[in-house]
């Protein structure tokens, strides 16, 4: 369509080259509508020739149409993280009758929700952020840390807990010499590191 302007493609394998797009708005003719309707209209070239027509529909008023597309990218995670709280995170089966009682759960399960996102988001990885609670729990458990204990050639290798109960278990000087090991350890693993530029 000659004279639409255009935006960056974005790569994808089937080799997206370029969008073109074209505002429309002052929609009324859908009578069950109480605001004027707009609709963006997206012409995506490819590499290899041909091109793909589609349209979104919106009430947002402004003629931001880029803006809108950027709205409309965030939909799969938007849906992800409903399908989450959904799913997984204990929204749908409710054994009180009390409609506070209610409310209240899904409200704190709301803000434990978002409060947990956020903090997945700044102090560690958006990736984590995107996880059930079970797959998020198998990244972050403690048994992806070993122990490795050598003797002669032999060697064995335990999860953290797993070494801990077996030190415990240890009797006389067998649990002394256990004890050391893990003094030992504990000052390794929770000393921080000098600063190697001292100022």
């Amino acid at each position: 369509m000659p004279g639409w302007p255009c935006c960056p493609a974005t790569p994808t394998k089937w080799g997206h080259s370029l969008s073109e797009y074209c505002w429309i708005g002052g929609f009324r003719s859908w009578t069950a509508a109480s605001v004027p309707i707009a609709v963006v209209c997206f012409r995506d070239h490819y590499a290899d020739g041909h091109h793909e027509d589609w349209a979104l529909m919106s009430t947002c008023p402004g003629r931001e149409p880029l803006r809108l597309l950027g709205y409309y990218r965030r939909r799969p995670a938007i849906e992800e993280r409903h399908r989450q709280l959904k799913c997984f995170y204990d929204l749908s089966d409710f054994r009180s009758r009390s409609f506070n009682a209610i409310a209240a759960q899904v409200v704190l399960v709301l803000l434990t929700y978002t409060l947990r996102q956020w903090q997945l988001g700044r102090f560690l990885e958006e990736a984590l952020a995107r996880l059930t609670p079970e797959c998020l729990a198998a990244q972050l458990r403690l048994r992806q840390q070993w122990i490795v204990i050598y003797l002669g050639l032999a060697y064995t290798q335990l999860p953290v807990a797993s070494f801990t109960r077996e030190a415990l278990q240890l009797e006389g000087a067998a649990r002394d010499k256990a004890l050391r090991k893990l003094e030992l350890l504990e000052r390794t693993l929770l000393t921080p590191v000098p600063n190697p530029r001292p100022m």
